[in-house]
């Protein structure tokens, strides 16, 4: 795609008095704005927002807008500036590790699993209907559940307590699910379980470790009867072109780079260690 090239696609977007400007952190200004935005809508009249949130009767009226604008509807307060923080700080780290345009699908996941999920519920009755969706907050969620997925070890500070991220993530979705359940809030739930799975699930993809099932089965016989053997060519890598590979070994490094940040230097295989090792040497040279 033209706009997500991907020789850029794990730079950042802009630079502003030289830090590094990503794409986690345009969402992250754009959700402020759009609370001063919906604080200002309020204001003059209250009716006026809602063309902006979802609901299954908002869908079926017509307004197939609303799937995409209901994260605009962000009434003030200090929790939202909080979860647009984390937003920018785990989404910067996801953007970096996976790249612009895998950031942009994950984003695009988190924002329609919940009117999916609504459409999904309201086929149980004509009250589910009526629920709304508004606001930031599960998308934000959402991407620290992907952050969590992918630095599982990170250490995250809270005062005076430093937890492994995994564990804050599953204790806050515990939390979550013990208050729907108090509360007898299974549609609540059902979507709480909806943003696990998508955050968990897209990282888990992008790693390799989960693959979509195939409903061609004449492609699954045909990859059956003749498995592909892939085969190490070093003439072949050597055939491409010095500035593809620098472009990757730059790649590779900030990737290693990144997990060092997160889960420190113990956590290299041998395999980055020695590229680390051979990207020292290339710079020792060239400053000579």
């Amino acid at each position: 795609m033209s706009w997500f090239p991907a020789s850029k696609d794990h730079l950042p977007l802009t630079w502003w008095k030289q830090t590094p400007v990503y794409l986690a952190a345009v969402i992250a200004l754009a959700g402020v704005a759009s609370m001063v935005f919906t604080s200002l809508l309020m204001a003059v009249n209250p009716t006026w927002i809602e063309p902006l949130f979802f609901s299954v009767n908002h869908l079926l009226s017509g307004w197939v807008w609303t799937p995409a604008t209901y994260v605009l509807v962000n009434p003030p307060s200090l929790f939202f500036l909080l979860t647009s923080y984390l937003l920018w700080s785990f989404g910067e780290s996801i953007e970096r590790h996976l790249g612009r345009w895998s950031f942009v699908k994950l984003v695009i996941s988190l924002v329609l699993v919940s009117p999916l999920l609504l459409c999904i519920l309201s086929l149980l009755g004509p009250q589910p209907r009526d629920w709304p969706a508004m606001g930031m907050g599960e998308l934000g969620f959402g991407v620290f559940l992907a952050f969590a997925a992918l630095y599982p070890t990170a250490q995250v500070s809270i005062i005076i307590l430093t937890l492994e991220v995994r564990v804050l993530a599953i204790a806050i979705v515990a939390v979550d699910v013990l208050m729907c359940l108090a509360g007898h809030n299974w549609p609540g739930l059902f979507l709480l379980a909806g943003q696990v799975a998508t955050a968990v699930g897209y990282i888990r993809y992008e790693q390799g470790r989960l693959q979509l099932p195939s409903f061609k089965l004449w492609s699954r016989r045909k990859s059956q009867s003749k498995p592909k053997l892939q085969v190490y060519n070093p003439e072949k890598r050597s055939a491409k072109p010095a500035a593809v590979d620098a472009k990757e070994t730059v790649m590779d490094i900030d990737a290693i780079l990144d997990k060092i940040s997160h889960q420190g230097m113990a956590s290299l295989t041998s395999q980055e260690r020695q590229a680390l090792e051979k990207a020292s040497e290339k710079l020792g040279k060239k400053s000579r």
